[in-house]
């Protein structure tokens, strides 16, 4: 079974689409530009660990591409939500 799986292609668009996927994180700086001090202690908590959330979903979605294709899928789509709900943070505090 394990032979299956390391014969599984891992498409060229996959890991583009992962690599894609993990890039808006740097704008991190960007959005704690935007807000202002009471702002940004609301929200420090959150700010550190969203660095942190990317790399390990992006980790994890290029690991289980070969087994699970789908799980892939899921991580990457809670990836781009993250991603929406960070920019949405200075603006809702």
């Amino acid at each position: 079974m394990s032979n299956n799986i390391e014969k599984k292609k891992f498409p060229w668009w996959i890991k583009l689409l992962i690599i894609v996927s993990a890039l808006p994180v740097l704008t991190l700086p960007m959005i704690i530009g935007k807000c202002s001090a009471i702002q940004y202690d609301g929200a420090k908590m959150f700010f550190m660990f969203y660095p942190l959330y990317v790399v390990a979903s992006t980790i994890l979605a290029w690991i289980s591409y070969r087994q699970r294709p789908e799980m892939t899928i899921i991580l990457i789509l809670l990836l781009w939500l993250t991603h929406i709900a960070m920019w949405m943070l200075p603006g809702a505090i």
